[in-house]
């Protein structure tokens, strides 16, 4: 199967290029002898006009044969105006690079369909404020942005996309609050954004999230009103006195309005269990139960004298045999400070061990009521999961957004984003073989058929988003190298352009022969290459074969 989804995208990439280079040259009068999508023996084909149009065997490429299109060609001289070595330098430009054109051009519009095809964008609604980021104490958890420096939003992706553009510069928001209008001037963070190939770049953030989390609370101590009460850290509450709860905020709000008077709250609590199924899988189920809540009494919320919290910083899992396993930490603890900082947020603690990461740190927890210490060091990469998570813990906390909403300005968006996402491929492509020449991507990470078979299939299994992604990353691969200035490619014929302007006359034909041929070997060998880092990856074995004594 997966074979059979690299042939449909092979051939959507072939016939789009060949479409570039057959739609100029018809448009510019030069006859088209021949399309075909692949190469080798012929399957099926037809003719229509002067243009045969072929479907050969081997799917890895295609070509289109123009008239006069090798300088060695014999036209008769009723065609000549139409040969394509007659025509002046600007057509024959023109019909070179309408190829990788339209390989930049197919992203654009796949990724244009994806964008507007799509339902699930979540609403410019803050549920979740970073401490100490740029809008804590500003915005709060439930303002609705409804413009950023002037510019209206009515999704979270396109306030994120303005405020990137903003890095250490002031920006005006307008928000909704409790149902009124007001503005607000933040000035967002610069973050240094480390990209893949070592790339670097510069955006503005807020330190905000659309995700609110949902009501999963932690117990604050064995003693407290809650702990009495029966309730337990991650158990998650659904009601309280009979009215639906399912945000923490909404919990918060819930116990407020019962001016600490005890109250009936229904729980789900995970328990887990182990080899169910049969011995198949360990899993979490909730059971239900109802609990009576008597808050104590003093100054603070009711939240706070109940002894309950958000369950953010509190561990849910620790990966047995991981620093964190060793230094004693368990699942329930609470994380309560790290080198002498209390900590508000799970987030802060990722943030801080990927910065510090190979440094001493001093961690504080709390257990039973209990404050433990110890100084541990997380060492990078292996400690750190996707450069910001500590590996050895985790916390779990469910989290929904707001929406789906409609992006404003719904195509001028989708064209935005088309046009952005394939700017960024562009530059990964470009910086992949920039990295290449300057040895810091080895030669073994260049793949050939056998791996763009398994990358097809696995896209295809994800679902189409990711098949016309993958689609639209191969498709600016094929316009970049195309124009690589090596015969036969597209970059090689313009090459020759290139040389006709500066000289003032072609290059000979034997200069075209030998050049091709040098085009031809340098392809053969990167070819070759491909394939046997194919082999070595699926077949140790048989690459280490040749090396053995």
């Amino acid at each position: 199967m997966a074979l059979l989804w690299f042939v449909v995208l092979a051939g959507v990439l072939v016939l789009v290029h060949e479409l570039g280079h057959f739609a100029a040259a018809r448009l510019l009068g030069v006859r088209v002898l021949r399309v075909s999508v692949g190469f080798g023996p012929r399957l099926l084909g037809l003719r229509r006009g002067d243009t045969e149009y072929v479907l050969a065997a081997v799917p890895l490429g295609g070509y289109v044969r123009l008239l006069g299109e090798a300088p060695t060609d014999e036209v008769p001289d009723e065609l000549r105006s139409r040969a394509f070595h007659s025509q002046p330098a600007w057509k024959r430009f023109a019909i070179i690079v309408a190829g990788p054109a339209m390989n930049f051009l197919l992203p654009l519009v796949l990724f244009f369909a994806v964008t507007l095809g799509r339902t699930d964008w979540a609403a410019p609604v803050v549920g979740t404020v970073v401490p100490g980021g740029p809008a804590d104490g500003i915005l709060r958890p439930g303002d609705r942005v409804l413009s950023v420096a002037g510019t209206p939003v009515s999704t979270f992706e396109q306030q994120r996309r303005i405020v990137e553009r903003h890095a250490g510069v002031p920006i005006d928001l307008e928000i909704e609050r409790d149902g009124q209008r007001r503005n607000v001037r933040i000035v967002p963070a610069s973050v240094r954004v480390v990209l893949p190939l070592d790339r670097v770049r510069v955006v503005g953030r807020l330190g905000v999230s659309p995700y609110h989390p949902l009501a999963v609370v932690g117990v604050t101590g064995p003693d407290s009103p809650a702990a009495a009460a029966g309730l337990r850290t991650f158990d998650r509450v659904v009601s309280v006195a009979g009215r639906p709860v399912r945000r923490f905020a909404d919990l918060e709000a819930a116990l407020e309005q019962t001016r600490g008077r005890a109250v009936p709250l229904t729980v789900l609590r995970p328990e887990r269990r182990v080899r169910a199924l049969g011995g198949l899988a360990d899993l979490e189920v909730y059971e239900p139960l109802v609990v009576l809540l008597a808050p104590g009494g003093g100054e603070g919320s009711v939240l706070a004298r109940s002894g309950l919290e958000l369950a953010d910083l509190y561990v849910s899992d620790v990966v047995a045999g991981s620093i964190e396993h060793r230094i004693g930490l368990q699942r329930g603890d609470r994380i309560v400070a790290l080198d002498g900082r209390p900590l508000r947020a799970w987030s802060e603690l990722a943030r801080e061990l990927a910065a510090g990461a190979g440094r001493e740190h001093e961690l504080v927890w709390r257990r039973e009521g209990r404050t433990m210490r110890a100084r541990y060091r997380v060492e990078p990469p292996d400690g750190i999961v996707g450069g910001t998570l500590p590996a050895g813990i985790r916390h779990d906390l469910p989290v929904e957004v707001d929406g789906p909403v409609e992006p404003s300005g719904r195509v001028s968006w989708a064209l935005s984003e088309a046009i952005r996402r394939t700017g960024e491929l562009v530059e990964l492509t470009l910086y992949s073989i920039l990295r290449l020449f300057q040895g810091r991507v080895g030669v073994e990470t260049i793949g050939g058929v056998i791996t763009m078979v398994e990358y097809a299939g696995h896209a295809a299994r994800e679902g189409p988003v990711n098949y016309l992604t993958l689609m639209a990353f191969l498709s600016v691969n094929l316009g970049v190298l195309n124009l690589v200035p090596l015969p036969p490619l597209d970059g090689g014929q313009l090459a020759f352009l290139g040389f006709e302007a500066i000289a003032r006359r072609r290059p000979t034909i034997r200069a075209r022969q030998i050049a091709s041929i040098v085009g031809l070997v340098l392809l053969f060998a990167l070819m070759l290459l491909a394939l046997v880092n194919d082999i070595g990856r699926l077949w140790p074995a048989i690459a280490a074969s040749g090396t053995g004594s």
